[in-house]
């Protein structure tokens, strides 16, 4: 029984999580916010899954007032943008 049970525990050790494709939703709205904010040439489809959660959280209704906010938020997404390559799959 310890045998199968350090056989289990390797082989379930061993699997790498998969990861899922973001919600085709989510990943409308992050384009749409995106063209609202000036990155139009920004592709949303082609983003990792982090970076739209992070542009999710970031893009809220507040960032789109002019004024310094709206700066603020415009590098914060170029930070964003910056983290992953484009996905391949």
């Amino acid at each position: 029984m310890t045998r199968f049970a350090l056989v289990l525990a390797a082989f379930l050790a061993g699997l790498q999580p998969a990861m899922a494709a973001p919600n085709a939703q989510l990943v409308a709205s992050v384009q749409h916010r995106l063209d609202a904010l000036g990155f139009a040439a920004v592709d949303a489809g082609q983003l990792s899954t982090r970076q739209i959660a992070a542009l999710h959280m970031q893009l809220n209704r507040r960032s789109f007032t002019p004024g310094p906010r709206r700066w603020d938020t415009q590098q914060k997404v170029k930070v964003i943008l910056r983290w992953d390559p484009p996905r391949t799959d």
